[in-house]
């Protein structure tokens, strides 16, 4: 057992074990979440895990990445009692080998409800989006129609189906999951026999439906159990629950944790003034810890660029008075400073991919096509982040075992039960060898087309329909015109990007995979810092989903929406609560004395924690 003192969180959990009742914690930033849960398994180890192992039974946590699982499986010593996994991993696990209840679920529940929303799309008109819908109809029902004469299903993290060679998507397995919960009471009978305590990691992350499965799994007296883990307040992932509660009373019990182990003295009053449902206290060596926190509220230009964006003119004058602050600061040219830009303009002029940006926050760039490029989600990019720019990587470091690992587990070619399976291992060692060197003399000093000509022609990794089609059309030579290709401005982007050379993208990797000082909200959800500085501007952003604008000053600038009001305070108190003892914001705005006037007013920040620079 871990020799760390309980807190009064920790002794109701352990009491929820003790009677059998269902629980939920709800964990604020830097209050020991992970710990807590740690304990709570290793307690289930000391009282019960001698009879569930003569039972051939076994301990589920779940959580949402595979760094947590590493992490989690460590402070386990790796003990086979405790069966730690992803999410998508656990469900597939369980739901796999019934493959005629899935083909069910696919052709009941899954496949037509994908049709469905794909005739809300199509409004009869001969637009691209409609002429799509109509596309993906089609496929569907063909799909739905073969469906009969799969037997085996597949799932290999792909974002995409295949349901007539019966590979299934991260959201198939989502649903279908969800289906067996609701309509399988043997499989939840089953589920239940086989892990009578199931614990969730991160369960603001989870989809509501497996939240819901899982109650209901878990709804009656006795065993099984399930505990969840987490804080609705770093609720980062559009399609997950954010609010999460065991089965009601008495079945359940509802659990907050109000320590804060990790943030100073300060930080910890920024995030007591954003939240009313926790309110934490220092705990532990930080409870001695004053640190700091300061916001320099910068007058930003009005924007002189096209679609009210700011001119490179404008962004290079930006980044001289963001140093102007550093250097007041005494943090520039520091390396030991988190930086948070959540502005991605001055991120890729800094790090080097400012025409990739350009494209993709461009003419030819959809909202849509803007969102999947900043979160690396981007069908152009995906590949390159996850496979292609990992093995040149791996080349560069002379990283064979990396390599070999990357193409096992991403291409058709090297798959153990693929196309090769039949040749000797040596031989596919000495193959791998040859793929990556080419491919990154290629990368070198070909164009991202090259690059994907090569990957396609090898089976490097399963290509998307729609990566396909744009590979193989004609590229458009026609002068880019808004009024007639609007439909179709995808073609323009695509085109332009096949065209480019990889120094920007390997930058862009670098930066997305968090190999760089700087990083976004996304990227250290989890994480912590001694320095964190913070860099915000609502009109170089241009995003409509968050206003930080709105959310400190809306007096000023205007009330906002309730969808920006949620995401943009949970995003705010993410950044904030990284810092373990000195946080600076540095932000950008139209009307800073307004705003100094205002946020101070509201309680965020005191009078002598926000400064001005003017122009």
């Amino acid at each position: 057992m871990t020799n760390l003192i309980p807190t009064d969180a920790d002794r109701e959990v352990t009491r929820c074990l003790a009677e059998n009742l269902c629980f939920s914690m709800v964990a604020g930033a830097g209050s020991g979440k992970t710990t807590s849960l740690i304990q709570a398994l290793e307690h289930i180890r000391s009282e019960f895990g001698k009879n569930l192992r003569r039972d051939g039974q076994r301990v589920a946590c779940i959580t949402y990445t595979n760094r947590a699982v590493q992490v989690i499986s460590g402070r386990l010593n790796h003990d086979d009692l405790f069966v730690v996994s992803t999410m998508h991993s656990f469900l597939w696990n369980e739901i796999k080998r019934f493959a005629i209840d899935i083909k069910a679920m696919l052709r009941e529940h899954r496949i037509p409800a994908q049709i469905d929303k794909a005739r809300e799309k199509d409004n009869g008109r001969d637009t691209k989006d409609a002429r799509a819908a109509r596309e993906t109809i089609t496929r569907l029902e063909e799909e739905l129609a073969l469906i009969e004469d799969v037997s085996v299903f597949t799932y290999s993290d792909a974002p995409f189906s295949d349901y007539r060679n019966g590979g299934l998507s991260h959201d198939d397995i989502i649903e279908i999951a969800g289906c067996f919960f609701q309509e399988r009471p043997m499989f939840r009978k089953g589920l239940g026999f086989r892990y009578p305590y199931i614990f969730v990691d991160e369960a603001q992350d989870t989809s509501s439906i497996i939240i819901s499965g899982l109650n209901l799994a878990c709804s009656e007296q006795g065993l099984p159990i399930v505990g969840y883990f987490g804080d609705p307040w770093q609720q980062i992932y559009d399609k997950s629950v954010g609010e999460f509660a065991p089965p009601p009373p008495p079945r359940g019990v509802q659990i907050t944790k109000t320590e804060n182990f990790r943030c100073s003295v300060s930080v910890i009053a920024l995030l007591n003034a954003f939240r009313d449902d926790v309110q934490q206290y220092p705990a532990g060596k930080n409870a001695d810890v004053p640190g700091s926190v300061f916001i320099t509220l910068v007058q930003a230009e009005n924007p002189q660029g096209q679609r009210k964006r700011y001119t490179e003119e404008q962004i290079g004058r930006s980044l001289e008075r963001l140093d102007i602050v550093l250097e007041g600061y005494g943090w520039r040219d520091r390396e030991d400073i988190i930086k948070l830009f959540l502005v991605r303009r001055m991120i890729a002029r800094r790090l080097g991919f400012s025409a990739l940006h350009q494209l993709f926050t461009g003419q030819f760039a959809s909202t849509k096509a803007q969102e999947g490029y900043e979160k690396g989600e981007h069908f152009l990019l995906a590949p390159i982040i996850k496979i292609i720019w990992p093995l040149v990587e791996a080349s560069i470091a002379s990283n064979s075992r990396a390599a070999i690992d990357i193409l096992r587990r991403s291409s058709p070619s090297f798959d153990v039960y693929g196309d090769n399976s039949e040749v000797p291992l040596i031989e596919m060692i000495r193959q791998s060898s040859a793929r990556i060197s080419e491919l990154s003399q290629i990368w070198e000093r070909g164009t991202l087309r090259d690059v994907f000509a090569y990957c396609r022609g090898h089976k490097l990794f399963t290509f998307s329909d729609r990566l396909k089609t744009h590979l193989d059309r004609a590229p458009r030579n026609e002068v880019y015109d808004e009024e007639i290709f609007s439909d179709c401005k995808s073609d323009w982007l695509c085109d332009n990007f096949f065209n480019m050379g990889t120094s920007e993208l390997q930058a862009y990797c670098k930066f997305i995979s968090e190999n760089s000082i700087y990083s976004t909200q996304h990227g250290v959800k989890g994480e912590e810092y001694p320095n964190v500085l913070m860099v915000i501007d609502d009109i170089e952003a241009a995003w409509t989903d968050y206003s930080f604008t709105k959310l400190l000053a809306p007096q000023t600038f205007g009330a906002p929406t309730e969808g920006q009001l949620s995401k943009t305070e949970k995003i705010a108190y993410v950044c904030f609560s990284r810092a373990e003892e000195n946080l600076r914001i540095v932000f950008f705005t139209l009307n800073p004395e307004s705003m100094k006037r205002e946020i101070v007013q509201r309680g965020f920040f005191s009078e002598e924690q926000v400064e001005i620079l003017g122009n």
